[in-house]
């Protein structure tokens, strides 16, 4: 069979083209495995610039590009003039991540039918996630804190940072699409984020929802809020004791994120401008914490605000701020419109992310920035095409392909 064929994309598609797609869904597909999915979506980029080159593609532009390209000119600057430059090579590696979003863009919006081939991807990934998350909890009895679910990932943090936007992503499409199978996936994906005991995911779902439902049926939380108190009121031991644990600041790893926060902001009066450089926190940052800090080194400073001022200085924070706002200006453009499930889809991804960042650095998480950059991509195009709006005009690839929407 031939990959037109498999991908169900017209015959006369040009080879360059199908097999940038191809690589570009198996990126989503093996975001779990950070290797092979940076390895497929260079393989992808690579492609795309030989269909460029070919005439096959056209690139376009949009406003986001804009923060993406200051946050990469703060990062390399400051990698460059920082005290120990051991991380150069490191942020030449996050140009090319940050690519992923312009070329998405292009891929999505140059070929129709790629959009649906996307999101198949990040609900197949979504599915198989929770699926693999249940087998290591139920099976192979990882259910303490000494021995989390980390599906395909190697850490759970990455783990719960990539099903957080896919949870809610079947969740939205499951209000407005009613499937039994969406709704199948929501409560999946879901249950199995509680199981990851990851506090800052069930934060970060728990913000969205709450937005989501304030913003779209305000009379809702009335019978809601109830329902969440009973779930947590009658959830296991483990988990409800999980969550109290939240708010108690004596707790080892709560009081460590305090003093992280505090060492943070001494680091960032020293250096405010263009931070000590990227991965250097993890080696200065025993200079600044406080004597009775419980960790001596640290990986990051759990919190993407602070994290990114002190490495990489005050214009990367503002390019990264940037991205999200101007991010959430698009969704709000089309919230009314025909493509209002993707633009709440693209506000509970912000919220879920940057309420979790609070007290993790996932922007930081290449697996989770990547997933980050994918679903902008998707939620921006699909937006775009619903409302008519936005689209190239058609072109070598686009002019066969617009009739091949799935």
């Amino acid at each position: 069979m031939s990959l037109s064929r498999l991908l169900r994309l017209p015959s006369d598609t040009p080879r360059a083209v199908q097999l940038s797609i191809a690589f570009y869904v198996a990126h989503i597909l093996l975001e779990g495995k950070i290797a092979l999915s940076e390895l497929t979506i260079a393989a992808a980029l690579a492609c795309a610039l030989w269909a460029i080159w070919k005439r096959q593609l056209t690139a376009s532009f949009h406003i986001l590009y804009l923060p993406l390209l200051i946050y990469g000119l703060a990062s390399t600057i400051s990698a460059l003039i920082a005290d120990r430059e051991i991380h150069s090579f490191g942020e030449t590696a996050l140009w090319i991540k940050l690519l992923v979003f312009p070329y998405a863009v292009m891929i999505l919006r140059e070929v129709p039918r790629a959009r649906q081939l996307v999101l198949n991807a990040f609900l197949t990934f979504g599915i198989f996630s929770g699926l693999y998350g249940l087998f290591q909890y139920f099976v192979l009895n990882r259910r303490d804190l000494e021995h989390r679910i980390t599906g395909a990932s190697t850490h759970v943090m990455t783990f719960s940072g990539l099903l957080l936007p896919l949870s809610l992503l079947f969740l939205i499409m499951a209000f407005h699409r009613r499937r039994w199978w969406l709704y199948g996936g929501a409560l999946l994906t879901s249950v199995v984020l509680v199981l990851t005991f990851t506090r800052s995911v069930w934060i970060g779902w728990a913000g969205a929802v709450a937005v989501m439902i304030l913003l779209v049926r305000p009379r809702s939380i009335l019978y809601v809020a109830p329902l969440a108190l009973w779930f947590v009121i009658l959830s296991p031991l483990s988990v409800f004791g999980r969550m109290a644990s939240t708010f108690d600041t004596t707790q080892s790893s709560n009081f460590d994120r305090i003093r992280m926060l505090q060492g943070g902001l001494e680091i960032i009066r020293d250096y405010p401008l263009f931070g000590v450089g990227p991965a250097n926190v993890k080696e200065i940052y025993p200079l600044y914490r406080k004597p009775d800090a419980p960790r001596f080194r640290i990986p990051h400073l759990h919190n993407n605000v602070v994290q990114i001022w002190a490495e990489r200085g005050i214009l990367a924070l503002w390019a990264y701020l940037l991205l999200l706002v101007l991010f959430l200006r698009e969704c709000a453009r089309f919230w009314g419109s025909p493509g209002r499930m993707y633009a709440q889809i693209g506000v509970a991804v912000v919220v879920s992310l940057t309420c979790a960042g609070m007290f993790e650095f996932n922007f930081g998480d290449t697996e989770v920035l990547l997933a980050l950059l994918d679903l902008f991509a998707l939620v921006i195009v699909s937006c775009e095409t619903a409302e008519g709006h936005g689209m190239p005009a058609p072109g070598p690839v686009n002019g066969n392909l617009r009739a091949a929407v799935a």
